[in-house]
């Protein structure tokens, strides 16, 4: 809450000002986010109880009512590690406001378990738990009074991917393989030599899959096809570009891999939609990786550009004159085709997409029992039948 409370604006319409008080008068009330991240913070360093163990986390339970609550508690811990500082500095206020109205159903959840195993022995109730339900229902009144924004899910902490050994995998599946490994491999720098290997891999990989993809999407083909010819482009491009800082031959040799593999691939094989579909996502990681590289490259020195010198002729008598060549950083580096070429071919600005107005089925299932109702006792009437 202390992370994201600052975000969470209230959607409230802001109280009128009060003439008579002074400016600098304390007494301004505070949002329902702030209102209940006290009201937590009171009862947290009122209870006496010690906090879970990890193993406590980890493990299931036998009960199925502690099983489910273990489970809630280990969803809380998640996204208190996952909603870092880190984190937050990059999230929006609908998203601050989605993990709002999480906690705030959680939080009500609580107190609902608190009122009715209050009287069991040995049970510590919550302090103030009336006032904790209360700012809890207030700031999930206030979080549905706008749209919050689901895509929060997508972010906070992944494990690290990692590259697929050998054995090679059998057929398309192979390609694939180098292909993922490649995407791994490129978080090393690469040097501008093996950069246009990677790069003419890439156009030969996206060439040859064109005709796999034609049987099942056209407008994917396309794409592969539009593809191609900007790597084609790339290439050209990178001619005049040179560089020995960095490595990369690893990731040369997985694209050398992917284009080697392809082409053993019989024309009439016919390949999955997931297995297209797991193409496309490696192509757009690939392709802003490449576009981060070049840009990072020429903008910090570690890729210059072939220049001519100009000189006098010496009037040697000889048929072909040598041209005198270094290699100079530019300076803008944003000057260059291809920095134009990668930032609008390889990641175009995508189009602003409005905030996910529905939560995902995990979520949903998530408040569903954490609002769940017992049903009612059946009624005389119901009992008579």
């Amino acid at each position: 809450m202390h992370t994201v409370s600052p975000l969470a604006f209230s959607n409230l319409p802001h109280p009128q000002p009060n003439p008579f008080r002074s400016a600098g008068q304390s007494g301004a009330s505070l949002s329902p986010a702030a209102e209940l991240t006290h009201a937590i913070d009171l009862a947290v360093a009122e209870s006496t109880a010690s906090l879970p163990t990890l193993e406590s986390l980890a493990s299931s339970h036998p009960s199925p009512m502690v099983e489910h609550w273990r489970r809630t508690a280990r969803a809380a811990a998640l996204a208190e590690h996952d909603t870092s500082r880190r984190v937050t500095a990059q999230m929006t206020v609908p998203q601050a406001q989605a993990i709002v109205a999480d906690i705030a159903a959680m939080t009500q959840a609580l107190v609902i378990l608190d009122q009715r195993y209050r009287n069991t022995p040995g049970w510590e109730p919550l302090t103030q738990s009336a006032r904790l339900g209360w700012v809890s229902l207030a700031a999930a009144l206030d979080i549905n009074l706008g749209q919050p924004d689901y895509s929060v899910d997508h972010l906070g902490w992944r494990p690290k991917t990692k590259v697929i050994p050998h054995p090679v995998r059998p057929g398309i599946l192979g390609v694939l393989q180098a292909q993922h490994n490649l995407v791994i491999r490129m978080s090393a720098f690469p040097t501008a030599t093996n950069l246009r290997l990677v790069v003419d891999s890439q156009r030969l990989v996206s060439a040859h899959l064109v005709p796999f993809a034609a049987r099942v999407d056209d407008r994917l083909a396309a794409r592969w096809s539009q593809r191609a010819e900007t790597y084609t482009l790339i290439q050209k491009q990178l001619r005049d570009i040179g560089g020995v800082l960095g490595n990369g031959a690893s990731a040369a040799a997985e694209g050398a891999n992917a284009v080697a593999r392809l082409r053993a691939i019989a024309p009439t094989t016919i390949v999955e939609a997931r297995v297209l579909s797991g193409f496309q996502l490696l192509f757009n990681r690939l392709d802003h990786r490449i576009a981060d590289v070049i840009n990072e490259g020429l903008q910090r020195g570690a890729y210059c550009e072939r220049v001519a010198l100009p000189h006098f002729e010496n009037g040697t008598g000889h048929m072909v004159t040598p041209v005198n060549e270094r290699f100079a950083p530019t300076s803008p580096a944003t000057d260059l085709a291809v920095v134009h070429t990668v930032n609008q071919r390889l990641r175009p600005q995508a189009p602003p997409t409005a905030p996910a107005a529905t939560p995902g089925p995990t979520r949903v299932e998530l408040h569903a029992a954490l609002t769940h109702r017992p049903p009612p006792p059946n009624d005389c009437g119901s009992l008579g039948r």
